[in-house]
């Protein structure tokens, strides 16, 4: 029996350094793995919105009144007016649908107790508004579908400091020509009686530079029978332009935004419907 074991040991030793010179032999003839190919190159970021050179930070009352939307950093784009009334707006984007935006917003209003309206744009976004009495606010957000890939949804909330009585649409302005890539972000008419009765603010963002958007604005109002009264620059370069044509004068306050390499421009024109008689 010790015979068998010690041959039994022996063979298992033979083997087992046979087994281990067999995969050295294997291993030096086997070609080095070829080399993992570099990564694909990411694709460029999308330029972020940057807010107009005179925006100032959104204010608590602007924090408190719009809930917070879920992963969205909002970008404050300053005070504004609209039919003469204090306007304060901002904006965000996200990857949701502008529906999934609207219905956020929705849940949330009413979830405060407020009562909501609507305005679609027809394309899957639009306006959802509620008017607080006690503050003598319309508060609003609009949702723009951007397209693209992946989707992408710019959502515009706002503050109105005016009487109830204003109108609320995210349609654009048949009397206002449309400026390259422009999106409506919001319309508003007012329709209390009185003297600003008919008179219409709409803001939109368009694509291009303040100065190029002026040449634009210049060329298509004149065909379309409007005067230049005046024409201005203002700080941080807003364009300032003023036009008339019976019973209508347009203002047009152009802000710049975005980067040098994706020019936007904020578009804020009011439209005044004014007594004929009364026209120098």
């Amino acid at each position: 029996m010790r015979l068998l074991r010690d041959r039994t040991g022996t063979v298992t030793r033979v083997l087992g350094l046979g087994g281990v010179l067999l995969v050295v032999a294997t291993a030096a003839t086997l070609r080095e793995p070829p080399a993992e190919p570099p990564p694909p190159p990411e694709p460029p970021a999308t330029p972020l919105l940057t807010p107009p050179a005179s925006a100032e930070p959104m204010t608590k009352r602007f924090l408190g009144l719009l809930p917070a939307y879920p992963r969205a950093k909002v970008i404050p784009m300053g005070k504004l007016e609209a039919n003469g009334n204090p306007m304060e707006m901002a904006v965000f984007e996200t990857g949701d649908s502008p529906g999934a935006v609207m219905e956020f917003y929705a849940r949330e209003f009413r979830r405060q107790g407020h009562r909501t309206a609507v305005e679609p744009d027809g394309a899957g976004g639009g306006a959802i508004s509620y008017y607080d009495a006690k503050r003598g606010s319309l508060v609003s957000v609009t949702a723009v579908g951007m397209g693209g890939t992946p989707p992408r949804t710019q959502v515009f909330p706002s503050i109105i400091d005016a009487p109830e009585g204003m109108h609320l649409q995210a349609q654009p302005l048949p009397a206002l020509p449309r400026a390259p890539g422009a999106m409506t972000m919001m319309r508003i008419e007012d329709r209390n009686r009185g003297p600003t009765q008919g008179n219409t603010t709409i803001t939109e963002l368009a694509q291009g530079t303040p100065g190029a958007l002026a040449a634009f604005y210049r060329t298509q109002l004149e065909q379309r029978g409007y005067v230049q009264k005046d024409a201005r620059t203002g700080a941080a370069g807003v364009e300032l332009l003023d036009f008339q044509k019976p019973g209508e004068t347009l203002s047009l306050s152009l802000s710049p935004m975005g980067t040098s390499e994706s020019p936007q421009t904020l578009v804020t024109a009011v439209l005044e419907l004014i007594d004929s008689r009364k026209e120098p």
